[in-house]
C-alpha cells in the first residue's frame, strides 16, 4: 500500500465521528382516507438516538423510539336519524428511523443547517379507540383495527447548535408519510402521517 493511501485512509478516520444521546418530538398525526373532518390529533416521541457523520457534509443516523400516533376526526351520520359522532384512534409505534442527512456547514461551525431524508419502520405497540355516538363513548382495542407493522418515509430540515465542545442540540421539523396500508379491513386504504418538532441532545463518544 502506498504512502498516499495509509495517509488517506488515516485522515478520513480521523475525520468521522459518532454521537449518541437522547431525542423527543411532539406534534400532530392522523391517518389518510378517513371519514369526517379531521381535528388535531397531539402526538409525541422519546428515545434514543445515533449519528455518524464526517466532519465535512455527511452523516448517517438512525433512532429508536417511542411514538404515540392515531387520528381524531367528527362527522355527522344521516343514515335514517342524524348522528354526530366523535372518533379517537390511539396507536403507539416503536419506530426506528433511518437518517440520510445533509449538513450545510461543517462541525467547525456553531451552527449546522440540515436536511435528511429516510425510511422509517415502524412496530405496533398498543392502544385504545374510543367511539363516540350521541354522547355513548364506546372503546376497543386499536390493535382490532390496525396491522402489527406500518412502514414509511421520513423527511426534516433543521439546525443543529453546538452547546458545549463535542456537544449538540439537534432540532427539526419532521414530516412522516406512511407508505404501507395499516387497516385490517378490506373496505379502504389508509396510512399514518404526521408532521412534528423535534429536539435532541447527542454527545460525541470517543477521544
Amino acid at each position: 500500500m502506498s504512502i498516499a493511501a495509509i495517509l488517506v485512509i488515516g485522515y478520513t478516520a480521523k475525520a468521522q465521528t459518532v454521537s449518541f444521546g437522547t431525542t423527543g418530538g411532539f406534534g400532530h398525526s392522523y391517518i389518510t382516507n378517513t371519514d369526517g373532518d379531521g381535528k388535531f390529533n397531539p402526538m409525541w416521541n422519546a428515545g434514543v438516538s445515533l449519528i455518524y457523520s464526517t466532519h465535512s457534509n455527511f452523516g448517517l443516523g438512525v433512532d429508536v423510539k417511542y411514538s404515540a400516533e392515531g387520528n381524531k376526526v367528527d362527522y355527522i351520520s344521516n343514515n335514517d336519524v342524524t348522528t354526530h359522532v366523535k372518533s379517537v384512534v390511539n396507536a403507539n409505534y416503536v419506530r426506528v428511523p433511518v437518517k440520510l442527512i445533509y449538513f450545510f456547514s461543517t462541525d467547525k461551525r456553531a451552527i449546522r443547517p440540515k436536511i435528511y431524508v429516510g425510511p422509517s419502520f415502524g412496530f405496533f405497540a398498543g392502544g385504545q379507540t374510543s367511539t363516540t355516538i350521541d354522547n355513548v363513548t364506546f372503546k376497543t382495542a386499536t390493535k382490532e383495527d390496525i396491522k402489527s407493522f406500518d412502514f414509511g418515509v421520513t423527511a426534516a430540515a433543521g439546525l443543529n447548535f453546538k452547546v458545549a465542545p463535542r456537544t449538540w442540540l439537534n432540532t427539526d421539523i419532521a414530516f412522516y408519510q406512511g407508505l404501507t396500508d395499516i387497516t385490517k379491513s378490506n373496505n379502504s386504504t389508509q396510512h399514518n402521517a404526521n408532521v412534528g418538532v423535534n429536539l435532541g441532545l447527542l454527545i460525541g463518544l470517543g477521544k
